[in-house]
């Protein structure tokens, strides 16, 4: 039977889940949390960016994500100005 599990729990989880001894009970649990929880959902998609820049970055083939079009770099650019 599947249990619910806390956002602490799951984030825990879910830093441990490319261990292939996490039990299929866990592994279950933290699949259901992440299907109703949206925030811990997010976090777990943020992970796997971070380990994949980091897989990128060692291995020397990190690679930008997507850039700022021009528009938003102006944009940015004038509201620095504005403050400052």
């Amino acid at each position: 039977m599947l249990r619910l599990i806390t956002c602490q729990h799951a984030t825990l989880l879910i830093e441990q889940r490319e261990d292939p001894a996490m039990p299929r009970r866990e592994r279950a649990s933290l699949w259901l949390h992440l299907h109703l929880c949206p925030n811990c959902k997010r976090y777990s998609k943020q992970t796997v960016l971070i380990a994949e820049w980091a897989r990128g970055s060692a291995t020397g083939r990190a690679q930008a994500g997507p850039g700022l079009s021009v528009v938003a770099k102006e944009r940015m650019r004038e509201r620095l100005i504005a403050a400052g």
